[in-house]
């Protein structure tokens, strides 16, 4: 029951984050229309921007409209270009969930192996990731990996940008996972295991990190939107092509459709991301399916 109620939980928090994001459009100073026919100096007719932007409905009407439009797949089209928005729109979150997802996995992996090493070691790598400012991290990696000791190609390559990202959090999910490790190898069959002689790295991995796998599934579900959010700082510093760009572009020229979908996308692939990690350790974890053992 827990399980549907954070479904219906997240679906309301979709539709509440696709109003609030228009409705926060219309509160900003001065007419919107005006705004963008001066600073992108668009010679679209008047009537033709004021339908476009829903300015000619009342605002719970056009919302309503906007989101049956919207569950159809289309997003509508960009005030500067004119053309549909949905297939610059995919092709950006392609680039960005496949950055994400890479640093997610390469994140992951250094986590567990700083992890499973001396606890000194796990702290100070723990602390330095996650105070080290990610606009900082990146130009020093270009710097000293893809410059100075050219391991990695700045061109359409994605290696050296989920590198960096999957720095930041490492730093934060190392700790995480060791605290777990360290819980369930205590609480666990671990000693037993042990005492059979069993090899100390099948015992960590056995009895330490599968038991807490459903933990850190969900754990990883929800960073999943700061993964996202650290994947806009990560393409503006690299340049590349994907949802940060695209965003940002669109600000920049007050393409306001455009920004919509890219703040509704964005969200809906960041709650997805928490719902999936709630689906595993529902999954994973039999407690959570009966909490009453």
């Amino acid at each position: 029951m827990s399980f549907v109620r954070r479904l219906g939980a997240a679906v309301a928090l979709l539709l509440f984050i696709f109003v609030a994001s228009r409705g926060l459009i219309r509160l900003l100073p001065g007419d919107p229309l005006e705004t963008l026919m001066e600073e992108s100096g668009t010679r679209i007719p008047e009537a033709e921007l004021r339908a476009e932007l829903g300015l000619d409905r009342p605002y719970l009407q056009a919302a309503w409209q906007d989101l049956g439009r919207l569950a159809h797949g289309d997003f509508g089209r960009s005030l500067l270009t004119l053309r549909p928005i949905g297939p610059p729109l995919q092709k950006s979150l392609r680039a960005t969930l496949l950055l994400a997802l890479a640093a997610m996995a390469l994140g992951t992996a250094l986590a567990i192996a700083i992890a499973a090493g001396p606890a000194p070691v796990c702290e100070l790598y723990g602390a330095a990731m996650t105070s080290l400012p990610m606009p900082w991290i990146a130009p020093a990696l270009i710097y000293l990996l893809a410059v100075k000791l050219p391991f990695f190609s700045l061109e359409d390559s994605v290696a050296l940008p989920a590198f960096c990202l999957a720095l930041g959090f490492s730093g934060h999910w190392c700790r995480i996972i060791r605290y777990r490790w360290r819980e369930t190898l205590a609480n666990g069959a671990a000693p037993g295991a042990r005492a059979r002689g069993l090899p100390e790295w099948k015992v960590r991995l056995k009895y330490g990190l599968a038991p807490a796998a459903g933990a850190l599934l969900a754990l990883m579900g929800t960073q999943f939107g700061g993964m996202l959010a650290g994947s806009f700082v990560i393409e503006t510093v690299f340049d590349r092509a994907g949802m940060g760009t695209l965003f940002i572009d669109a600000v920049l020229k007050r393409d306001y459709p455009a920004v919509e979908a890219a703040v509704f996308v964005t969200a809906t692939a960041s709650i997805l991301g928490t719902w999936i990690g709630d689906a595993l350790q529902y999954g994973f974890d039999p407690r959570q399916r009966h909490p009453s053992t």
